[in-house]
């Protein structure tokens, strides 16, 4: 009886007098959730500064995690903390902490077995180089997305107005064409936070719709918007068609971007450091004039990536890449708003699109 007495005590010191299985879950989830959120981001960031270095992309994907733990007593009279790990296509590891007092033992182990993936092959890289869906893009902007930011990241043309297009590839040596497209989406953002735009689908219509609201299409900077894209100023309904359709006074052509070239794109708003442009490590972009052209006229409000030679204290997510730290800082809400939309799209586009064409999409007034 004095065994199972301190048995019994045991097991209370171990358990806490509680459920195991409960208990568990509740300390162990949010570790393993904030661990895979947190390395998920550290990827991308460090995918985005390899591109900036030319360096090769790489992914993994943590593909499921599984944990075992056991309660174990025994009469044994010796006790140990020890663990273990091997590795292969799995991470796992054994804790196991045994508690002796006097004839009686109780063991906890705990067993966690983390399942990785690399994603490479063709489907990974059909599915980064082909042109975004232009539905997922309208989520994008119907969950909350502002359209400004949705734009800057998904769509390389607007009706002839150029979005960067060389900074969709490894940096370019000269200035990228883009102020016609930067204010038209501007524009865009200012009538939608001002609720005199309206884009989704209409009412008994399959096409998606993008109209000027209560009377908004005369307003000086709706106006300023169809002088840009050459539209007809006395329209204020358009439907989303086919990019292939020769564009006019009534339609607006425009062409998304493939993922990869989303990410050169935001690739662009690295700061590396002085010592690595020296040594020819990162390309300069220069302007007209030959002078070096500050990425933030176009990248501004939108994606920058920081570099500091120590660690940063106050980053939302830090990687120590080539000997430098590239992060984004916690009070940088634009650029980890941007984060979190690159995010969102790489998830969305994980799976195949819908049948349809997905290489453009265009606007055609109604």
């Amino acid at each position: 009886m004095r065994s199972l007495s301190i048995v019994g005590a045991l097991v209370c010191t171990l358990a806490a007098c509680s459920n195991i299985g409960p208990d568990a879950l509740r300390d162990t989830r949010p570790l393993y959730n904030e661990a895979v959120q947190q390395t998920n981001d550290q990827e991308l960031l460090t995918n985005l500064v390899r591109i900036h270095y030319r360096d090769t992309l790489y992914f993994t994907t943590v593909e499921r995690i599984a944990v075992a733990r056991e309660l174990n007593q025994s009469l044994g009279t010796s006790g140990s903390i020890t663990a273990g790990r091997t590795s292969a296509a799995t991470t796992s590891s054994t804790l196991s902490r045994v508690l002796s007092v006097g004839p009686g033992s109780v063991a906890l182990n705990e067993r966690p077995t983390i399942f990785y993936a690399p994603l490479e092959g063709e489907k990974f890289v059909r599915q980064m180089m082909t042109p975004m869906n232009p539905q997922i893009l309208l989520l994008q902007v119907k969950s909350g997305w502002s359209l400004d930011r949705v734009f800057s990241v998904g769509i390389q043309e607007m009706n002839g107005l150029l979005n960067a297009p060389t900074a969709a590839g490894p940096q370019p040596s000269r200035a990228p064409e883009y102020q016609d497209f930067r204010e038209a989406v501007k524009l865009l953002r200012s009538l939608q936070r001002e609720n005199k735009l309206m884009i989704g689908r209409g009412t008994g219509e399959d096409k998606i719709v993008l109209q000027f609201v209560r009377g908004s299409g005369a307003d000086p900077e709706a106006l300023r918007f169809k002088a840009l894209l050459h539209l007809d100023t006395g329209k204020d309904k358009f439907y989303v068609v086919s990019a292939s359709e020769q564009p006019d006074g009534n339609t607006i052509a425009v062409i998304t971007r493939p993922l990869i070239s989303a990410m050169h794109y935001l690739s662009q708003g690295v700061e590396s450091p002085d010592r690595d442009i020296k040594a020819g490590k990162v390309r300069v972009t220069t302007t007209d004039g030959d002078k070096p052209f500050d990425w933030q006229d176009l990248l501004g409000g939108v994606m920058r990536i920081r570099s500091s030679d120590s660690e940063p204290s106050d980053a939302s997510v830090a990687v120590n890449y080539r000997g430098t730290w590239f992060y984004i800082p916690d009070d940088d809400l634009d650029s980890k708003s941007t984060f979190v939309l690159l995010t969102q799209l790489i998830q969305l586009h994980s799976t195949p699109a819908p049948p349809g064409p997905g290489l453009a999409f265009s606007f055609g007034a109604g």
